[in-house]
Order: C-alpha cells, then sequence, then structure tokens
C-alpha cells in the first residue's frame, strides 16, 4: 500500500495461460444501464434468438473446458458467438505438433484484431523453431520488440542463407545494459566470427551495463576486453562498491579519458545515499578537472535536486548554480518550491516570473503566485491571479475559488448517446463484443485485452460512444480510459461513477468519514477494478494490503479477519479500506491532507514530513511533499473528492478547505524526568 512506484493490475485464476477459465459455475455480470433491445439485438444477431444469452455462454465454457481437456468436440454450433474464435484458439492449440500450417494462418488472418492472434503466433513459431522449420518460420513471423522474437527471427534468416540479413543492425541489438536472451546466441556467434565487438564497443556496452547497475553482466563483458582496457574497467568495478574512491588523485589520473564516466556513475551511486557528501565531492572535483567539469551537468542537476527534495539550507544555491543546459522544468519547479518551504515569498515569486509561459500560465503557478502576491500584501493582484484560474475544475481552481470566496466550476456535461450509435458501434467491432462477452464471463484479463485492441483505432467519436457502453457496463476502468484517450473531460457521470453507493456511503458513516472522500481514493487507487492487485500485493477497489487489512479486522472484530481473497470483494474492501483510512487519519491529527498522504506513502514517512517547529498552511504542505507521486496523488484525491461532493449531492457542500486543515509540528518526544516511571 505504501509502494511509490505501485500501480493497480488485476487478478487473474491461472497467470500462466491466457485463456485460463474460472472453476465452479460462472454467474455473469449483469449489464447495468445498457438498454436491453441492444443486448437482445447484438447477441441475437450473433448466434440467434433460439436460446438465451447465458445459455450460449454456459455452452461456449462447456465446450471450452472439453477442449482444455483435450476431449474430441464439435463446436461449429457456436461460430456465430463472438466467442468461437477462443473455441478454435483452444483446439489448435492443442493440435500444433501436427503443423497445421493453413489452419494457423487462417487463424491468424481471420484473428488479427484479437490478442489470440499474438498467443498463437508465439507458440506456433516456438513449435517452427523447435522442429527447425526456418522457412516456415519466416513465412510467419512478424515484427516484434521482444529480443528474443528478433533473435529467433534472425536466426530464421541465418539458417536459411541470409547471413547479412540476419546480422543487419545487429550492433545496436547487442549495445544495451541487459543480458541478451539465450536466442541470440547464434548470432552473437557468428558476429563474433566477424571479429566483432570491437573493443570500443565492449567498452560502451560495459558502461551501460554499469549505468544499469548490472554487475554481473559489467564483470562478463571485462573478460573480453583487451589488456588496456581492464584496468579502467577494474576501477570502475571497484568504486561501484566504494564511490568515495572517487577522491583519490592518484587513482584518477587526468590524462585518462574514460574518468569522467567513471565518477559521474559513481556520484549517482553514491547521491542516493548522500546527496550532500556526493555533492561536496563533486565541486571537488570539478576543481581538480576544469576540463571535465562540463560532463557532469546531468549528475549535478541529479544531486541538486535530491538535496531539494530535502529542503536543505543550500538547495536553493545548488539550483541556482546548474547550466542552463541541465535547468530543465523540474529544477525550475524546485526553485519555486525551495522558496515557497522557506516562506520566502519574494524569492518564490522572482522564480515565478522566470518560469517560461507554459509553465508560468499552468493552474498550479497561477494560484501560486496569488498565493505569494497574497502574502507580500499586493491583494489586488492577488485577486486577479487567482480569477484566472478560479473557474477551473481542479485542485488549483478550488483553491482559488476558496480565497475568493467563489463557488466551484463544476460543469458536467453528459455524452449523447443515441442507442443506435451504440448499436452500431457493437456490431461493427468483433473485439468490443469479445471483450463484453468476457467481461461478463468474469475473465478480466482477457476482456481487458481485447478492449485495448478494440480501441487502439478508434476516432475520437467511436471513443466516447465505446466509453459510454463500458460505463453502462458497469465497467468503469475502462469506460474512464477511454474518456481520457478521447480527450473529453466534461462526463463527470462517467469520469467519477458512483459505483458501490451503498457500500461506500454506510461504510464512511460507520467510520465517521466524509462519503466523497472514500470514492475519491477509491477513484485514484483502482479506478473501480474490484479485482485489482498490484505488484506488491495490494488488493481490491482501495488496494488494501493483506497484513494491514488483517490487523484493521482484527481491530474493529470484523468477520472478513482481512482474508486476501474477501480484500477482492467490494463490500469488505470498502468496509475494511474506509475504518484503515479513520484509523491513519487518527494517527495524524485528524487531518485528511495528512491521511491522504499516508495512504500513499505510509504512516512514518508522513510524519518524517511534518514541520519541526510552526504550522504550515494546507496547501504549502501539500505543495511541498518531497515526493513527486505523493504530492500528485494527494491533489488528485482531494480534486476527486470535491467533485464527488457535487455527485452526491451534499448538502451544504464541503469546500476543499475544510479537509486542508493546517499542519501542526510533530509533538516533541517525552523527556523522562529523574525518578520518574516513564521508560
Amino acid at each position: 500500500m505504501y509502494d511509490r512506484r505501485r500501480f493497480s493490475g488485476v487478478r487473474h485464476s491461472n497467470p500462466s495461460h491466457p485463456l485460463a477459465a474460472s472453476g465452479g459455475r460462472h454467474q455473469f455480470r449483469r449489464w447495468g444501464l445498457l438498454p436491453l433491445a441492444i443486448l437482445a439485438l447484438s447477441l441475437a444477431g450473433d448466434v440467434g434468438a433460439a436460446e438465451s444469452p447465458n445459455a450460449w455462454r454456459e455452452r461456449f465454457l462447456a465446450l471450452e473446458r472439453s477442449l482444455q481437456a483435450r476431449e474430441p468436440v464439435d463446436y461449429s454450433e457456436l461460430a456465430a458467438y463472438p466467442l468461437y474464435g477462443y473455441l478454435r484458439y483452444r483446439d489448435l492449440s492443442n493440435r500444433l505438433a501436427e503443423f497445421p500450417a493453413a489452419e494457423v494462418r487462417d487463424f491468424l488472418k481471420t484473428q488479427a484484431d484479437s490478442p489470440l492472434a499474438d498467443h498463437l503466433r508465439t507458440a506456433w513459431l516456438r513449435q517452427l523453431a523447435a522442429a527447425r522449420r526456418w522457412s516456415d518460420y519466416l513465412l510467419d513471423v512478424a515484427p516484434s520488440p521482444d529480443l528474443a522474437s528478433d533473435c529467433w527471427r534472425r536466426q530464421a534468416l541465418l539458417e536459411t542463407g541470409r547471413g547479412e540479413a540476419a546480422l543487419r543492425d545487429f550492433e545496436a541489438l547487442w549495445l544495451r545494459g541487459v543480458a541478451l536472451p539465450a536466442a541470440c546466441d547464434p548470432l552473437i556467434a557468428r558476429w563474433q566470427s566477424q571479429g566483432q565487438p570491437s573493443p570500443a564497443l565492449l567498452w560502451r556496452r560495459f558502461g551501460l551495463a554499469m549505468a544499469n547497475r548490472n554487475l554481473r553482466l559489467a564483470r562478463f563483458l571485462r573478460e573480453a576486453m583487451p589488456a588496456a582496457d581492464r584496468n579502467p574497467a577494474d576501477l570502475w568495478l571497484s568504486v561501484a562498491a566504494d564511490p568515495q574512491q572517487i577522491l583519490d588523485a592518484a587513482r584518477f589520473p587526468e590524462h585518462e579519458p574514460r574518468i569522467a564516466p567513471i565518477i559521474a556513475d559513481a556520484l549517482n551511486r553514491w547521491g542516493q545515499r548522500d546527496p550532500l557528501a556526493a555533492a561536496a565531492a563533486l565541486d571537488l572535483l570539478k576543481a581538480r578537472y576544469p576540463a571535465l567539469a562540463s560532463q557532469w551537468g546531468e549528475v549535478e542537476r541529479s544531486l541538486a535536486l535530491r538535496i531539494a527534495s530535502d529542503y536543505h539550507p543550500t538547495a536553493l544555491a545548488r539550483l541556482s548554480a546548474l547550466a542552463e543546459a541541465v535547468s530543465d522544468a523540474a529544477v525550475r519547479e524546485w526553485r519555486v518550491r525551495v522558496c515557497l518551504r522557506a516562506k520566502d515569498w519574494a524569492a518564490a515569486l522572482r522564480w515565478l516570473e522566470l518560469l517560461p509561459v507554459a509553465e508560468r500560465d499552468s493552474p498550479r503557478w497561477r494560484y501560486w503566485r496569488g498565493r505569494t502576491l497574497e502574502l507580500l500584501g499586493r491583494a489586488d493582484e492577488a485577486r486577479q491571479a487567482y480569477q484566472a484560474v478560479a473557474g477551473q475544475r481542479d485542485f488549483y481552481g478550488f483553491l482559488a475559488a476558496d480565497r475568493l470566496g467563489q463557488p466551484y466550476a463544476i460543469a458536467n456535461l453528459p455524452l449523447p448517446a443515441p442507442a443506435s450509435e451504440l448499436e452500431a458501434l457493437l456490431a461493427q467491432s468483433p473485439a468490443l463484443k469479445r471483450a463484453r462477452e468476457l467481461y461478463l464471463l468474469g475473465r478480466a484479463p482477457e476482456a481487458e485485452a481485447e478492449w485495448r485492441r478494440s480501441v487502439q483505432t478508434l476516432d475520437r467519436p467511436a471513443l466516447q460512444r465505446a466509453a459510454v457502453l463500458a460505463s453502462r457496463w458497469g465497467w468503469h476502468a475502462q469506460a474512464i480510459g477511454a474518456l481520457a484517450r478521447a480527450e473529453a473531460w466534461d462526463d463527470l457521470d462517467i469520469r467519477f461513477p458512483l459505483a458501490y453507493r451503498d457500500s461506500v456511503v454506510d461504510s464512511a458513516r460507520a467510520s465517521g468519514l466524509d462519503a466523497a472522500w472514500v470514492y475519491a481514493i477509491i477513484r485514484q487507487e483502482s479506478a473501480f477494478r474490484p479485482d485489482a492487485r498490484s505488484p506488491v500485493g495490494a488488493l481490491g477497489l482501495m488496494q488494501l494490503m493483506p497484513d494491514t487489512a488483517r490487523d484493521i479486522a482484527r481491530q474493529s472484530a470484523d468477520a472478513s479477519d482481512g482474508n486476501p481473497e474477501a480484500l477482492l470483494e467490494a463490500e469488505t474492501n470498502i468496509r475494511l479500506g474506509a475504518r484503515y483510512l479513520r484509523h491513519v487519519a487518527g494517527r495524524l491529527q485528524d487531518n485528511p491532507l495528512l491521511a491522504t498522504a499516508a495512504y500513499n506513502a505510509g504512516p512514518s514517512k508522513v510524519t518524517q514530513w511534518l514541520p519541526e517547529r510552526d504550522p504550515i498552511a494546507a496547501d504549502l504542505w501539500a505543495e511541498t511533499i518531497p515526493y513527486q507521486e505523493t504530492r500528485g496523488y494527494v491533489q488528485r484525491v482531494l480534486e476527486y473528492a470535491v467533485i464527488y461532493g457535487r455527485r452526491l449531492g451534499a448538502s451544504p457542500e464541503l469546500p476543499l478547505a475544510s479537509r486542508m486543515k493546517p499542519v501542526l509540528p510533530a509533538p516533541s518526544p517525552t523527556v523522562a524526568k529523574p525518578g520518574s516511571d516513564a521508560g
């Protein structure tokens, strides 16, 4: 739950195969608000109206199970059913060893718009390669960014007498900081027989491996180097383990041309642990090697940004001293941010005025221009700045409206969705039909893969109609994503659905929370995927870690006991998630701003970010959160909470300011008095 790299994934009953079916009897999803006429017409046109749609689905599942068991079955009765291709895929997969080339090629052609074509092509090519049927392989191979696939294609060229084509641009494939797959070994052997790689290429790849922290590959490459290159390679490997060695001038003679990247890499490694010490070392090295200083601009930028995120007193000086070539948007923003955190309003305003126009006119910096002007006593100018952003439907627009005492601009413009247009879109898109059927069968990974394919080629109007369809199916994550692709931001019914309303409202009330806030967390964490799984193990709508959920369940004597599978049930996840949010808020000054930050970064990290002495205004604290991800997370959740308040019809409407209390200093640790029982 606290991993800053987290993003939502999805549950799969058997991730080893793309077509794994759920066990037991399927409970098909309900259609939500999609007009029944569209459903009946679309499925009746597919397989006829003699049976109910659920009967067709049950028949499909039964046939699929038979094929998975390698039982001979006639599935032609479902030739018009949208998922007929999945039965063909299973059948062909069972018979690949028979090399049914004509059938496979027909499938690859007719199912080209489905992920199934990619899956079958991969398995087919693997079968052809194992049988060394290289001519057939080249007939069916397709361009792929996958390294192993590219090397198999090249090997096929090699084996059919086209060695020059096989090695064309191979240098670019080889020159990377990761190990190549075993499929590339025959190509490497042929390439080496032609005198490659050169010492210069070996050194370049060694540098890429070091930059990629792949010491195993770097050591392997070092063994292939000529003797003259092994000393600098050994030096690089040595300072990677102990970066402070770069201060030993005797080991780094100025005439050695390769010391610049070695020192740069060491400074980056050192800076991850102690950016202040690394920056001081860089100052010394720039003076010692003035001719090399220009090559360390990116390192200097990285160290300056690390120091800035700690709000060290030297941060502004470091940022200001950076060369223009490395002073990008991040550097410019941090110059403003460190001045804001230091409450140096005049300096913040100066840096704001120096931003490029496109950055200066963003809602963020327009708002902060107003705040700095207000704090400098220039009230009329501040009001003008606030007025320029108060009409925005975002975090800064809401903040500006609060400063002016104005109502929020939250326009909701539902997309027009005539039934005829929705029906036409379904009729024209077999991939959408497949996505819909898979979604109804509860096969989220396959459904989402089909959905992604189906929307890739849609224009903006079609994307908008697809979003309406997904929303009415209750497939909210896909609806939200389609609207974003279409850049259609004003249909708030779709972008901010009120799914699971009873559970959200009841759980929020039971935990003493604002339901709009709970909704905002769900919207940001999972976009309403009840079966969402993150790479670190967070589960469900509110992305709870199982251990956290178990603790909360135990404290509240919850019947679910925080069972991981139960966390994939919407009601349980929302109930425990709301209790956890309440728990975190109680630890952090009952301040929704701090609790929201803790939901992303963890309570311990937020405690470290509390001021030492004086309170900090909520907007200032939110703007100066050190982690970019958490800063964006907090601002989005609080923005979404305002919108959800409007969607829920809250009366009176809670202003954003009510969710952003001043941030108080961390309590001082209690010091035990002599003779007391404390400690």
